[in-house]
């Protein structure tokens, strides 16, 4: 049965760009999964914005001035039949309205896993640290105080939760007992980001703490993905992208430019009810941390 997914996307193909200055405008497309094999792949009939995907070229980059930065942005970038090309973030950038500078592109098409492009989240029967003690995820309401790294404690605004099929690129990644410093077995989505710190964040980053995404952390022993017949996730939203203490270890937060890039329609939807007044706002937000890319987080996962 077919899958439909919403991203966001620039309407450009890095292997023929536009001239350095054009102005790139955010568009939320449907993409659909037409064997629901959770892949969009050339060929077999998934569509993006409602033509066929023809070629499929993961790791392209865009470099734009965005926000008042100049930021490279990895991407794929569709190729559609009777239309021109779309490039979306595989990275977690949120994209905004942007002035194209640059880019670079792949030779070699390929497909890419649904997975790459879904939302990070926590799985129920994950510890989060609170103003009153260590707490299930799933008791926390609006209005509970959370503690954060940066912030102390915050009052979570908004919990929401998706129960799906846990099977291929959307099953969970299982952290054994000490992986991460962990003390007890940790449960997440693929796409969220751990935070990594010390000697491997400085040495690979430079920086003394990096967000990397749980898939990219997977090492065929300590760190899995497993799969399961369904698996619920749950997100916690504050006022800013934030690191939490979650079954022991730091992790983020759900990120609100997720809204916008509207990793499914349900919940952008909620969200944007709730908050009417956050959604413009989004756009200002940064990730708490600096995010790895895939293969930056296959380095420390090596």
């Amino acid at each position: 049965m077919p899958t439909t997914y919403t991203d966001q996307f620039f309407v450009i193909d890095p292997a023929n760009p536009p001239p350095s200055g054009t102005s790139l405008t955010v568009q939320n497309y449907d993409f659909v999964d037409s064997d629901d094999n959770g892949f969009i792949q050339p060929g077999v009939g998934d569509t993006a914005n409602g033509a066929e995907v023809t070629s499929v070229w993961i790791d392209d980059t865009i470099t734009v001035t965005m926000g008042g930065s100049t930021v490279t942005i990895t991407g794929v970038t569709f190729y559609l039949d009777g239309q021109p090309a779309i490039f979306t973030p595989t990275d977690g950038t949120v994209l905004e309205d942007a002035t194209f500078q640059s880019a670079t592109y792949v030779t070699d098409s390929t497909q890419v896993p649904v997975g790459e492009l879904g939302p990070p989240c926590f799985t129920p029967g994950t510890v989060i640290e609170t103003e009153t003690g260590p707490r299930l995820i799933e008791t926390l309401a609006p209005g509970d105080r959370v503690l954060t790294r940066d912030r102390g404690m915050q009052p979570v605004l908004w919990n929401g939760r998706r129960t799906m099929p846990g099977t291929g690129a959307f099953a969970p990644v299982r952290f054994a007992a000490g992986a991460i410093g962990n003390p007890d077995p940790l449960t997440v989505s693929p796409q969220h980001r751990m935070l990594v710190t010390g000697w491997r964040a400085e040495l690979y980053f430079g920086e003394a703490e990096v967000l990397v995404a749980a898939r990219h952390l997977v090492n065929g022993d300590t760190i899995r993905q497993v799969e399961r017949a369904e698996v619920t996730y749950i997100h916690l939203l504050f006022a800013a992208h934030e690191i939490v203490m979650a079954g022991g270890v730091p992790s983020e937060s759900y990120f609100l430019g997720h809204a916008l890039r509207a990793c499914d329609a349900d919940t952008r939807a909620e969200l944007l009810a709730l908050f009417p007044d956050l959604a413009p706002g989004a756009r200002d937000l940064v990730p708490a941390r600096q995010v790895a890319r895939r293969f930056e987080g296959a380095v420390l996962a090596a």
